[in-house]
């Protein structure tokens, strides 16, 4: 994901398909759509914090699948407006590593989620390759459709706290599942709190190839909020 394209067509894609679901819901049940696209996640983050993220990549096979690597990911809130937008910092990585700063105006919506969606179907596309539109319009519908909420405790800075974990497997039925060179099964959760700066907890997406002979092919990609502890064994 260049810094440039952090997004933005993928974010606009997941709103349209979502667009006009929660005026029909039922009940006051939260919904990932919900959770994800109605909260100001930045409501809680004052001027001038900055809060910091753990990216964690663990790859089986670096040669296959890609290096190993710890990194970190830092948003602050570098400006607030009377109607609750705020202005963002956001740092993807440090060192060499480090992408572009993106300076990103006028938000309500944690960025780091689309730091995780585009890296997530990126990651997807490395593995089982199919075009990245197709792949994105299948993880949009799934999110939207096929996820599954349950509320969850998790360990904050020492406390327990409140918390939804959303997790879906948005290519494992799909029409092109044959295609996907065993990794279809690819499994995504989300866990967020908004007793926690920004609402992200952790991020992670999982891949296992399921083919005979690539059964120990695992890769693991996860963003976690700092302070939060417990989670390494969650799905």
């Amino acid at each position: 994901m260049r810094p440039k394209e952090m997004g933005g067509a993928f974010l606009a894609l997941i709103v349209v398909l979502w667009s006009g679901m929660a005026a029909a819901a039922a009940d006051d049940s939260p919904t990932a759509t919900s959770m994800i696209f109605e909260h100001k996640h930045l409501a809680n983050i004052d001027q001038g914090a900055e809060v910091d993220y753990k990216f964690n990549r663990v790859a089986s096979d670096p040669k296959l699948l890609g290096q190993t690597f710890s990194d970190q990911i830092t948003l602050k809130v570098v400006g607030a407006k009377p109607t609750g937008e705020k202005d963002v910092d956001l740092q993807i990585y440090t060192g060499e590593r480090a992408r572009d700063l993106q300076k990103l105006p006028g938000l309500t919506i944690n960025p780091v989620f689309i730091v995780y969606f585009d890296q997530a179907v990126a990651s997807f596309n490395m593995l089982a390759g199919a075009k990245l539109p197709y792949l994105k319009n299948a993880f949009s519908l799934a999110l939207r459709d096929k996820s599954k909420v349950e509320p969850i405790k998790v360990d904050y800075k020492g406390q327990k706290i409140d918390a939804y974990r959303i997790t879906m497997n948005p290519y494992e039925t799909d029409k092109h599942a044959a295609k996907m060179q065993g990794w279809e099964g690819a499994h995504y959760m989300l866990i967020l709190s908004e007793q926690v700066p920004g609402e992200i907890v952790e991020l992670v997406a999982t891949y296992k190839n399921k083919f005979k002979g690539n059964e120990n092919l695992k890769l693991v990609e996860r963003i976690t909020l700092d302070g939060v502890s417990g989670l390494d064994g969650m799905q």
